[in-house]
């Protein structure tokens, strides 16, 4: 027997047809989500695995074959039927993709996550070298804040996982992305994180201050006690922690957030350059 190390995962990989040509399971023993690799010749045997009958919503992937640089066209979605949305690509070229990635939640799970994953998937893909992305109409729809957020950290996790497992480790964690965004006190980085379109996603080990202005509004406070209910931020000294990533629908709330009073995000969020993101925005 294989002796686990801490950190160790078991996974299951599946020949669905016996083959390694075919379409290809993969299952974390932990995870709520299962995954298939599924060659595009090999479309219709996926869509009637019986298993899929009781799978529920999931993120997809349409992979290309390498350009002459090495790298993949790669087209990211998510869907409430993985089944439907690849039925709907099969028949509408949207590009010459040649197989497709399917994580796909075993039990119900709130929309809200997996238009987040899609968010960040897309975000992670566009700032890395090993992938061109061809998502052209992207999803601006302004997210809820995705409560309990340590299950949005396991889920986006397991999806980049598994897709590092199929060979495409596209969804790597870059904390030094292109999007990378930060807000400093008094030369100092209080809080690290990355801007996703009307979104942040707020690094973890991130700092707020734990002292709150009468300019905060009520909105903001309820966020910030909402968070330290959740455990997502804890104390810190002066301070409060956040003990995973958390995604705040706006700029300005999870500044307001941070430093305890009502800000400018647009003024106090600062890029990778040290630029505040206001003057990239009027640049425009």
């Amino acid at each position: 027997m294989i002796e686990l190390v801490n950190g160790s995962r078991e996974v299951s990989v599946t020949l669905v047809a016996g083959s390694t040509d075919g379409i290809i399971k993969y299952d974390f023993i932990d995870s709520v989500l299962e995954s298939y690799l599924i060659p595009r010749e090999f479309y219709a045997d996926f869509r009637n695995l019986k298993t899929l009958k009781d799978r529920y919503s999931g993120i997809y992937v349409l992979i290309g074959d390498k350009d002459d640089f090495g790298k993949y066209k790669v087209y990211i979605g998510y869907s409430e039927d993985i089944v439907s949305r690849l039925t709907n690509h099969n028949s509408n070229e949207l590009f010459d993709w040649k197989r497709a990635a399917c994580i796909i939640s075993q039990k119900p799970i709130r929309n809200e996550y997996f238009a987040c994953i899609e968010r960040i998937s897309i975000n992670r893909a566009k700032n890395t070298a090993d992938c061109i992305l061809v998502n052209s109409n992207e999803n601006k729809t302004p997210l809820q804040n995705v409560n309990g957020s340590h299950t949005l950290k396991k889920l986006m996790k397991d999806v980049s996982e598994y897709l590092a497992l199929m060979g495409y480790p596209i969804l790597r964690d870059n904390k030094k992305s292109e999007n990378f965004i930060y807000l400093s006190r008094n030369g100092e980085i209080l809080a690290k994180g990355e801007f996703l379109n009307d979104n942040v996603l707020v690094f973890e080990g991130s700092l707020v201050k734990a002292k709150e202005s009468d300019s905060m509004t009520k909105n903001n406070k309820n966020i910030k006690q909402n968070l330290i209910k959740n455990k997502i931020l804890a104390p810190h000294g002066k301070f409060y922690i956040f003990t995973e990533d958390y995604v705040f629908s706006s700029l300005s709330s999870a500044a307001c957030v941070a430093f305890g009073g009502n800000v400018s995000g647009r003024q106090c969020w600062k890029n990778k350059d040290g630029k505040p993101l206001k003057e990239l925005f009027e640049s425009e």
